[in-house]
């Protein structure tokens, strides 16, 4: 496992790597060291996150840190009206989809610092979504798989032994978990799946498309460095193949919702998944892995337990969704070697357990999932948790509620649907 980041002095590029992989304390020139302040906005709250600055802070000694909280619903708003009238931060410590879309604004880690393979060797999988041909555009600090929770006390009441691998067998358990009354109202579901308010739809669709071997949006570089995305969600793997991956699983998705299937479990009137798991009325609901120790809290009677997000049979893959926070330095800021130094430092092994922590992940660091004691179910979901490109999360949630919405109350087939749907995700993605 990586030790602790020790803070470093001396020329930063230089000793960036040295600082990550060996923690070392190396020593420089002294017109180099970090000085004076950072002012970094985030979407943690204050009162969770003042602690570990101020822990931080005095070990500086030559620089400091302060930090303020910007919710998430109106932080790009917030940034981008500070940074037209000069007043915005050095940093930003956001979710993935903040930072990417700041990403034009952003000041990456020279690949001369930090090459591609270090990145790589330092952090998980998923985080290669934070790379650019220049560097890495922010560095992460925790990261969240998806996975499947199960309430072990139903899943045993209807005979079934051990909650499923892979979405064949979610499609053969959910009819035995949902029991009716006389008007055909639920007792009991099997799994949220199929409407158009369940959590995570667009999340679990996307991992999905990954487990299809394809990439929701791929994202490439021009010559003169303009990011070029490109909308791949229903594109076959091998050119002319038959399975069309957001299809295939929009439609698979979609049947737990439909009153005419026996796969029908769960509708948009059946209110919040994770309320109806608490009271034992839902057999299983897709979640993120932090998840669990607040549906254990609501319910310390429930035999509650997550397991794998389920996969797709008969693919060389093994794939889930990923929720993900990183930090970042702006090209604005005045100070980039204090900047890039706390960057440094806040997504290495020091700080980014206690960052982690707060918003129910685990450190990015791949070393982290050898940790004694780390759950098997976390300690391999985590190297293998993708998130996909989504730089318009408000818009594309929109979309897909949309998209299933349509397919539910019979607007549109499947195939019209999802063609709708990857139009608009392209005409988000075209450069204007």
């Amino acid at each position: 496992m990586l030790r602790n980041i020790l803070l470093g002095v001396g020329v930063f590029a230089a000793l960036f790597s040295i600082l990550i992989f060996s923690g070392k304390l190396p020593i420089g020139n002294k017109a180099n060291t970090p000085q004076g302040e950072v002012v970094l906005w985030g979407t943690f709250p204050e009162e969770s996150i003042n602690p570990i600055i101020q822990s931080f802070n005095p070990q500086a000694k030559t620089y400091r840190v302060t930090y303020r909280e910007v919710r998430e619903n109106v932080f790009s708003q917030t940034l981008l009206e500070a940074l037209a009238n000069g007043t915005g931060p050095d940093m930003i410590l956001a979710p993935h989809q903040i930072i990417l879309a700041q990403s034009s604004r952003l000041y990456p880690f020279p690949i001369t610092s930090l090459s591609e393979k270090n990145f790589k060797d330092t952090f998980v999988d998923g985080a290669t979504i934070l790379l650019s041909p220049y560097g890495a555009l922010a560095l992460p600090v925790s990261v969240e798989p998806l996975v499947l929770f199960y309430n072990r006390t139903l899943l045993s009441k209807h005979g079934i032994a051990s909650p499923p691998q892979y979405w064949d067998e979610v499609l053969k358990f959910a009819p035995l978990l949902s029991v009716k009354d006389n008007k055909g109202q639920f007792l009991e579901s099997g799994i949220d799946l199929g409407a158009s308010n369940t959590a995570y739809a667009k999340d679990i669709l996307m991992a999905g498309v990954s487990q299809l071997g394809q990439t929701a949006v791929l994202v490439q570089s021009n010559s003169d460095g303009t990011v070029v995305p490109t909308v791949y969600a229903n594109t076959p793997v091998v050119e002319g193949g038959d399975v069309l991956p957001l299809s295939s699983m929009v439609r698979f998705f979609t049947q737990f919702g439909d009153p005419t299937k026996s796969t029908y479990t769960w509708s948009e009137f059946m209110g919040n998944a994770d309320d109806q798991f608490v009271a034992e009325k839902l057999a299983m609901y897709v979640g993120y892995s932090g998840e669990l120790g607040t549906l254990r809290a609501r319910n310390p009677k429930g035999e509650f337990d997550m397991t794998y997000l389920p996969q797709s049979r008969g693919y060389n893959t093994f794939a889930t969704g990923a929720r993900m926070y990183a930090i970042a330095t702006l090209k604005n800021t005045k100070n980039p070697t204090a900047a890039l130094n706390v960057e440094a430092q806040f997504s290495g092994a020091g700080i980014s357990p206690s960052l982690s922590q707060i918003v129910g992940g685990v450190p990015a660091l791949r070393a982290y999932a050898t940790t004694p004691g780390l759950p098997e179910v976390i300690a391999r979901s985590m190297l293998v948790a993708r998130a996909w490109y989504d730089s318009y999360p408000a818009q594309t949630t929109a979309l897909t509620a949309t998209m299933v919405s349509d397919i539910i109350h019979n607007r549109y087939d499947v195939t019209d649907a999802v063609a709708i749907f990857v139009s608009r995700l392209q005409d988000l993605y075209t450069p204007r």
